[in-house]
């Protein structure tokens, strides 16, 4: 008790305010952009192209990414990364408020800042372990996860779309500040992470293989993955999708779609908080099966509903079974994988998911398209429940088997 209650420390809460205020511009850009695409066009295929080129980069760079974490100090990684994507959304954020702004310039924002999204992510996933006991971590990640959740899903959305209103380029500006925010309190404290160790005779592909190998190795992180990757492309296609959703089907104003997605915020706070205690009370295998659970039946329900009271219900519970999902899953990782191997495994798990992401996405634009807007929600929550439900017994049994290794 008294190691999980120990203070987390001024590095922590400088990284912890750091990622606040990218967060929070994230999460106005994240209300914003859906909205621009939607101004230029309601074709569902070419606004759900928005959500899908930004995780494009993953495909690209996600396992370079997870090497370079390994080798550069983590703290170095995540100032540079943020003050590059400062300079690239400020030149978008010039064009909107010139009002010379293209769907195919909005594309190319998002594919550069899915791009540099990797060596960011990456870093700041692993760097925790650099700055918190081990016994917090749970901790740690419940705050981290909360003001993600809060920053980009609960205050950032609303307000981008009400910025929206006033000026479109506006909510892009902002989020070019937060990066440039960001990346000036991350340079502050910069020495707190360890410089990395790295052989002299390193090779990229060598370095590339180790964290392959050891992910396909380890069952249980790989069975996660599997499973993560089927999340993440229903994930996708949830959000490429959305603001149509809210105008077409709920029937809301522009504003609602920032309405909704802070509905869905209140779960996710929900979840960061109760994750931690959650993790003391029941196995790990149970949190991460019934979080998976939880949130594949708030998509089917989005599926079948059409009137706002239940859909905000649903929405609430997506929220906090994903956040419940994240703070498990993120901490075993960190508990289970070596700390000279954590960027690359970090980099593997999340690349593999993430090349999901724009599967669903354009999956989720064209059934769409066929069809109507609540068919993918019945179809990818249906596909979750599943994915779920087969993988629960293999869950079970690799956490068992990874808790009697010493």
């Amino acid at each position: 008790m008294r190691s999980r209650e120990a203070p987390l420390g001024r590095p922590y809460w400088v990284l912890w305010t750091a990622g606040a205020v990218s967060f929070a511009g994230d999460g106005i850009m994240f209300g914003a952009l859906p909205l621009l695409a939607a101004s230029i066009t309601r074709d569902p295929r070419i606004v759900s192209l928005t959500e899908a080129v930004t995780g494009v980069g993953w495909l690209l760079l996600g396992l370079i990414s997870g090497v370079m974490v390994d080798r550069w100090r983590r703290t170095t990684t995540m100032w540079i990364v943020d003050a590059i994507r400062a300079v690239v959304a400020g030149a978008f954020a010039v064009v909107v408020l010139l009002d010379l702004g293209t769907i195919l310039l909005l594309l190319l924002t998002a594919f550069l800042l899915g791009l540099l999204a990797p060596f960011f992510d990456n870093a700041a996933s692993v760097v925790v372990t650099d700055v918190v006991v081990p016994a917090s971590l749970e901790r740690a990640n419940g705050y981290s996860q909360a003001s993600l959740v809060v920053l980009t899903s609960l205050i950032g959305p609303p307000l981008g779309a009400a910025l929206f209103v006033l000026s479109r380029g506006l909510p892009i500006l902002l989020n070019a500040v937060s990066f440039a925010g960001a990346a000036l309190l991350v340079w502050i404290i910069r020495n707190s992470a360890p410089a990395r160790v790295v052989d002299a005779d390193r090779h990229l592909g060598r370095e590339l293989k180790e964290g392959l190998v050891y992910l396909w190795q380890h069952k249980l992180l790989r069975s996660l993955c599997l499973l993560l990757t089927i999340v993440n492309a229903v994930g996708a296609g949830i959000v490429a999708i959305l603001v149509l959703y809210v105008l077409e089907v709920l029937h809301l104003p522009q504003a609602g779609f920032g309405w909704l997605v802070a509905i869905y915020a209140i779960g996710g706070v929900l979840g960061a908080f109760v994750a931690p205690r959650l993790s003391r009370r029941l196995s790990t295998s149970t949190s991460l099966i019934g979080a998976m659970l939880v949130s594949g039946v708030a998509v089917v329900l989005f599926g079948v509903l059409s009137d706002l009271a239940p859909v905000a219900v649903a929405a609430v519970a997506l929220g906090f079974g994903s956040t419940w999902w994240n703070v498990v899953s993120i901490t075993l990782r960190q508990r289970v994988v070596p700390a000279e191997l954590l960027g690359r495994v970090t980099a593997v798990y999340r690349m593999v998911a993430f090349c999901a992401a724009p599967l669903g996405a354009v999956g989720a634009g064209f059934l769409a398209h066929r069809t109507d807007l609540r068919t993918p929600y019945l179809v990818m929550g249906l596909i979750q429940l599943a994915a779920t439900v087969v993988s629960a017994p293999l869950i079970r049994r690799e956490v068992r088997a990874a808790t009697a290794t010493p």
